[in-house]
């Protein structure tokens, strides 16, 4: 296993502990087609530490051998509508901005190529992408012209192609080796001067709210905007902007390739650290009352959404829960299979109508309006309750 005990963005030494969990599925949006196999998923420890220097958060226990993206793998997020129009805005900005009318693009980690295809429906000439998840799977978006789909880990020999932008989202915090990675990535773009987009969960909001359900095994890294801009800088690129979206809930990054530069632009991040040492004890207050409020839950309870937050919460509280019946998620693909570690089926929001919740927990508060509006259409009057805020 890598040595994990220094930064893996600026290299101190310096650092600090933030959160511990133990025995979380080790890819928790890898869901199973049975009850056995999904409590018999593999699972590891989660031991979160933060970088005084840059603010940058890492999981030292992570072990990059027990990851393996399958094609079960599974975690769009865009049979949404809330989400759809935030991606459908994203491809138009970067469109716009990036002047990609009849160009080429190539993204990094692009799942079922929805954002590729949005890119072509924009004006994008050929949006090309590659994700090993998508092995002996296809997709509705390849009918979009122009789109293409590469089974495979991404690699510097698939920048032999014409490419006029870059775009990666929600990969990077995936990777255990993050410096060397943007450092190889930028060795291969050589002289060609081309916008970069990167889009991450952020860390920030994470700690803010201390929504510890969106600590997972399979998210190696929790990125800062001084972290992102740090790392950025130190592999040779030149951050041009770096913001929140979709509730704060995104952090996003777009750079242009440079010299590598010192990060001394970028001021220490007082109120990450300070958030970062609070938030192991609210953490632990919110997973207790938590443990407390399902232990006392009568009727049928489900949670909506079996991504992330879902499933990570809902193994939290496990041996608390036995009135938690289901998960629910509007992504056909994950009807009928299991939730990894806790074992909880997937159900379609059509199937609340015979198992009658008397309570909908909802692990993202930006779709409440929208869950309320569907399961109220369905003729149910169950309670609502928000996980993550």
């Amino acid at each position: 296993m890598a040595d994990h005990e220094t930064c893996p963005v600026c290299k101190s030494a310096e650092i600090a502990p933030v959160f511990h969990l133990r025995d979380m599925p080790v890819v928790c949006n890898q869901l199973w087609p049975d009850l056995e196999s999904a409590k018999s998923a593999p699972s590891g420890d989660i031991d979160l530490v933060v970088c005084k220097s840059c603010t940058y958060i890492w999981n030292r226990a992570f072990d990059p051998a027990r990851m393996e993206y399958a094609p079960g793998y599974e975690n769009a997020l865009h049979f949404s509508p809330s989400f759809q129009d935030f991606a459908e805005t994203l491809a138009a900005s970067l469109v716009g901005k990036f002047d990609l009318k009849g160009k080429h693009v190539v993204e990094i980690g692009c799942g079922d190529g929805h954002m590729l295809s949005l890119l072509a429906e924009k004006g994008v000439a050929s949006a090309v992408g590659f994700d090993p998840s998508m092995r002996g799977k296809t997709s509705r978006f390849l009918e979009t012209p122009g789109v293409e789909i590469v089974p495979e880990y991404f690699g510097p020999d698939h920048l032999n192609r014409p490419f006029d932008a870059i775009i990666c989202r929600h990969v990077l915090e995936h990777i255990d080796s993050p410096a060397e990675f943007l450092s190889s990535l930028r060795e291969t773009i050589g002289e060609r001067d081309v916008p970069i987009y990167f889009e991450v969960p952020n860390a920030a909001w994470m700690l803010k709210t201390t929504s510890m359900w969106d600590v997972i095994y399979e998210h190696f890294g929790y990125w800062s905007a001084t972290s992102i801009a740090t790392a950025f800088r130190l592999s040779g690129f030149r951050p041009l902007d770096v913001q929140t979206s979709y509730g704060d809930q995104f952090l996003m990054i777009e750079a242009r390739p440079d010299a590598i530069s010192k990060p001394a632009a970028e001021s220490l991040d007082i109120s990450t650290l300070t958030d970062a040492s609070a938030f192991s004890d609210k953490a632990e207050g919110f997973l207790k009352d938590f443990r407390e409020q399902v232990s006392h839950m009568t009727g049928n309870v489900v949670v909506w959404g079996a991504g992330s937050k879902g499933i990570t919460f809902c193994n939290a509280v496990r041996d608390d829960a036995q009135n938690i019946k289901a998960l629910v998620d509007l992504n056909p693909r994950k009807h009928g299979l299991f939730a990894p570690g806790v074992g909880l089926p997937v159900l379609s929001p059509d199937d609340l109508k015979s198992l009658s919740p008397s309570l909908v927990m909802i692990s993202n508060g930006l779709y409440l309006d929208e869950i309320k509006s569907q399961v109220q259409s369905l003729g149910l009057d169950p309670a609502f309750s928000v996980i993550a805020t």
